[in-house]
């Protein structure tokens, strides 16, 4: 259709990069990833040295919540082929009184007191989770919740209308 070498918007598109600053990109491109992905990155990704940037740019700093300051709790999530699971480090056994957890069908929310301040923490799940069947275990400063999938994904059929 158009000669080799030769496009539309070549000239558009030789303008609109020449400003970039590819330190700003790469920033911006981890800032993003790091606030969508949160803690659950996968493993493929924590061995590149781009993926671990963005990941130490998510932990780096406390997070406000409802009023309060605190540090983000250490979480680690993971699915299994039947269950997500995920392990909060709760080394104070105090905190346990005060600590409500809820969930969605694709989020974790843990909210409580850590000492005076009240904390909430939203944990973002790789897969859906069915709305009953959740346990949650402490042991040996960690807090394991696990969750059983939710698999039944109803199929809805679409029609399509033929206007010609």
């Amino acid at each position: 259709m158009f000669p080799w070498g030769q496009s539309l918007f070549k000239k558009q598109m030789e303008g609109f990069t020449n400003g970039m600053n590819t330190k700003d990109i790469d920033r911006y491109v981890q800032q993003i990833l790091s606030s969508t992905m949160g803690n659950s990155f996968p493993d493929f990704m924590k061995g590149n040295d781009f993926f671990k940037q963005a990941q130490q740019g998510n932990k780096t700093g406390p997070t406000t919540s409802m009023g309060g300051t605190s540090s983000r709790m250490e979480t680690h999530v993971f699915e299994t082929l039947d269950e997500c699971i995920i392990q909060v480090k709760i080394p104070d056994k105090s905190m346990l009184q005060s600590l409500r957890v809820y969930h969605t069908p694709h989020t974790c929310i843990l909210e409580g007191y850590e000492g005076e301040n009240e904390f909430r923490e939203e944990i973002s799940l790789p897969c859906s989770v069915k709305r009953k069947g959740t346990k949650a275990i402490y042991r040996s400063g960690v807090l394991e919740i696990k969750m059983p999938k939710y698999t039944n994904i109803p199929l809805s059929q679409v029609d399509v209308h033929d206007f010609d």
